[in-house]
């Protein structure tokens, strides 16, 4: 993508000539780059904590306060929270701790994985809560399903101070509202990334509901291993 820089045109004009004396003003006019939209299509994970992630790395890419704090991702999407992965490592948790009743030392395979996603589980929670709010409402607008042409969120690189009048950003865009916030916190930018997303990004952005599976199932299969591990049906 051709990216288009900011140019400075300057005009000199005399506006008086008396008594030999010239006066001359100089005339500064910026012109910024054009809108454009700057959308890449993403390879996202199969896992809750990717599709999770997606959504935070969007937001950070949307933080320009340098005193706000970027939201945290979560843990485990590379491989333990695959669903089958999840579901073998049940399985798993579940046969070696009936092993454990004849054989004692085969306790520890379950209780570590029962552990792993136990911890996996509560540290998601705590980064869903500590990110709350995620979507930040000055450079983020939600629209009417299908405006976006089958895409969940759209990016547009927009000049802070040019006047948007036409395309879908004209009718969804307060730039006024934009740039008093960035004037707010003395952030000095000639562009801006403003997102764009339908209800369906806004629903990857609501609490995983399989966080709350893998912990129960797991805590389940933790309190399994210790009653297992104390049968013993030789006596």
């Amino acid at each position: 993508m051709t990216q288009v820089h900011p140019q400075n045109n300057i005009e000199v004009a005399t506006i008086e000539n008396n008594d030999n004396t010239v006066t001359i003003v100089r005339q500064t006019r910026v012109e910024l780059g054009r809108i454009r939209e700057n959308t890449i299509s993403a390879f996202i994970r199969n896992t809750y904590p990717a599709r999770y992630n997606h959504i935070v790395q969007n937001m950070n890419d949307l933080i320009y306060d340098p005193n706000e704090k970027k939201k945290w991702p979560m843990r485990g999407g590379h491989f333990f929270l695959y669903r089958y992965v999840a579901s073998a490592s049940m399985l798993l948790s579940l046969c070696f701790g009936i092993t454990s009743i004849f054989i004692k030392p085969f306790c520890a395979i379950p209780f570590i994985i029962t552990i792993i996603y136990i911890a996996l589980s509560i540290i998601n929670i705590v980064i869903y809560f500590k990110n709350i709010p995620l979507i930040k409402s000055v450079v983020t607008m939600q629209v009417p399903n299908g405006t976006l042409g089958g895409w969940m969120n759209k990016f547009y690189l927009i000049p802070v101070n040019a006047e948007i009048t036409t395309g879908i950003i004209a009718n969804y865009a307060d730039q006024s509202t934009i740039a008093a916030a960035l004037q707010s916190h003395n952030i000095q930018i000639t562009e801006i990334d403003v997102m764009l997303y339908e209800k369906e990004y806004l629903d990857e952005c609501g609490f995983p509901k399989e966080i709350l599976v893998h912990l129960k199932s797991f805590i389940i299969l933790f309190v399994l291993t210790i009653i297992f591990y104390k049968m013993d049906l030789w006596k």
